[in-house]
């Protein structure tokens, strides 16, 4: 039985995409730019961000999974001239099933709900839905491939982002690169048993309602790359993973009044897209991050 549940937990990931020998059930991350200038604005600011996730697969039966799950992210930084710094916050729910489709075949498809805004006033219009559906091919157990489709409402209209993901980790174990575009990547290399050093890739975009002037009429339509190298340390049998990361990150923070929407983002590609900016701002600036990993590691309990 027990061999059961974990071939049938093989698969799934914090983003449930590719095929390593482990599950990282629950990340924590702090991170914190340099004091930068906006670019073509008078703002000073810096730009503080914390993420946490937590990923609970239920197994059902050989050929379904539960997955349910949770994650957490913030922002802080000053938006605007003159005022207090901006909190921004979003809560994405995770709801769905993992379905073996055949031996090297299987599927994910999650419903995402989320809540983003800077939870002042909040209301069910700050709610928002999703969804992923994903198809993932399994070689053997160094090799993988997905690819698939998010869709998401937000609050400047309806985004959708293609995936396409890679696995690949080498016979000797020291060698390993994941990722799932245009979302994430890694790369990463064993110096010791328990010590790695990496390189990381981070993109991500979101929309938040905001208050001005006791007033929501605007919403932040915010896009940020964070590119980063890190070394890990591995605590407890390479249980809790301990990261120190440095990098660069881009940062684009754009405020539209809020009844102007687009017809659909596709990616970089915008649709009907006749809205007027308020504030732009730009900034790119070194990065520190830190960041702890509860993981659960499959190659051991198969041995």
């Amino acid at each position: 039985m027990k061999k059961k549940i974990i071939q049938l937990l093989f698969l799934l990931l914090p983003f449930l995409c590719n095929s390593q020998e482990y599950i990282d059930l629950f990340s924590v991350n702090y991170g914190k730019s340099q004091k930068t200038t906006f670019e073509n604005s008078a703002i000073d600011t810096n730009i503080s961000t914390f993420q946490t996730n937590l990923t609970l697969p239920v197994v059902l039966n050989e050929k379904y999974t539960a997955i349910t799950g949770i994650n957490f992210s913030s922002y802080n930084l000053q938006l605007f001239a003159d005022s207090n710094n901006n909190h921004l916050y979003s809560t994405n729910l995770r709801a769905g099933l993992r379905v073996g489709h055949s031996e090297h075949w299987s599927g994910i498809y999650l419903f995402l709900p989320k809540v983003a805004s800077d939870y002042i006033n909040l209301s069910t219009e700050d709610i928002y839905l999703g969804g992923l559906a994903l198809l993932k091919y399994k070689r053997d157990e160094n090799f993988g491939y997905s690819f698939g489709l998010y869709a998401s409402s937000e609050a400047f209209g309806l985004s959708m982002t293609p995936l396409f993901g890679l696995y690949y980790h080498s016979p000797d174990q020291r060698f390993e690169t994941s990722f799932l575009l245009p979302n994430d990547a890694d790369i990463n290399y064993s110096l010791a048993e328990k010590t790695k050093i990496g390189l990381d890739f981070l993109g991500h975009g979101n929309s938040y309602k905001v208050t001005t002037d006791n007033m929501r009429s605007n919403y932040v339509q915010n896009n940020s790359i964070d590119l980063s190298s890190y070394i890990q340390q591995a605590l407890f049998n390479k249980k809790i993973l301990l990261r120190l990361k440095m990098g660069y990150s881009l940062n684009n923070f754009k405020v539209y009044p809020m009844d102007q929407k687009i017809d659909l983002q596709i990616l970089a590609l915008k649709f009907g897209d006749n809205r007027s900016i308020l504030f732009e701002n730009k900034s790119n600036t070194i990065l520190l991050k830190v960041e702890a990993i509860y993981r659960f590691d499959l190659s051991k309990v198969k041995k």
